[in-house]
């Protein structure tokens, strides 16, 4: 059953086509391994992604989560999943320091793949919409959203900051690559001192480290031609 219909530009010849988006299901295993297969070996660096695991997404199809495709007639061009990371060790609530019982209700973001030729379009942010929409329909169990992303990603970082997901941490994840930790509360908004905001550069990553440390969080992100900056801001305190 189609969730959303719209159109996209198709860029090679700037045409214009119609899409759907649906939930993906076991049948669409082969088509998404080829998509994320596709987009990873395009990588200049590979460890800007962390690509789900075969069993990552057969979990998912049988209910550890939610997974989206976007259509172009029966071609799959973009695809964003979510995970529900239960009692895993990999679940972000444990670099959250959450306890077992709030671990599990944490629910990863996880990739967004979009083809090259459709890129543009702003499909990463139109799945990111019907996809929490699915989430809260679905279930009011889960509260707390998170997601690891490379300091290298820029579109992803922008994605997460324009969700209004935050910055809490940045640490060596998936065997040594260097991940921000993203994090939103889906019931509480977290607050920030207006009045607070620092700008650092992106490499500085020691100095990240040190305001995350001091009650700061990361909350946006600015492109200049001196380079690539985080604003951090300081948490209201309750």
């Amino acid at each position: 059953m189609h969730i959303f219909e719209g159109e996209v530009t198709f860029q090679p010849t700037k045409t214009i086509q119609s899409f759907t988006v649906r939930k993906l299901e076991s049948q669409d295993e082969k088509s998404y391994l080829q998509l994320q297969d596709e987009i990873v070996n395009g990588l200049g660096d590979p460890e800007t992604l962390q690509p789900l695991t075969t069993e990552e997404l057969r979990y998912i199809f049988e209910g550890g989560g939610i997974i989206l495709g976007v259509f172009v007639e029966e071609v799959l061009i973009a695809a964003r999943a979510l995970l529900y990371p239960g009692d895993d060790p990999e679940n972000v609530g444990h670099d959250l320091e959450l306890s077992f019982e709030e671990q599990m209700k944490v629910v990863h973001q996880e990739i967004t793949l979009v083809k090259e030729e459709y890129r543009g379009n702003g499909l990463q942010k139109t799945l990111s919409k019907i996809i929490m929409q699915q989430l809260r329909h679905s279930s009011n169990y889960f509260v707390h959203l998170c997601s690891t992303v490379s300091p290298k990603n820029i579109p992803s970082l922008k994605d997460k900051f324009n969700q209004g997901l935050v910055i809490v941490d940045v640490k060596e994840k998936y065997e040594g690559s260097l991940r921000y930790i993203f994090y939103q509360h889906l019931v509480q908004n977290i607050k920030i001192e207006s009045s607070s905001l620092v700008y650092i550069r992106i490499d500085k990553v020691d100095r990240h480290k040190d305001f995350l440390d001091s009650g700061y969080v990361g909350v946006g992100i600015d492109q200049t031609k001196l380079g690539v900056w985080i604003a951090f801001g300081r948490v209201v305190e309750k």
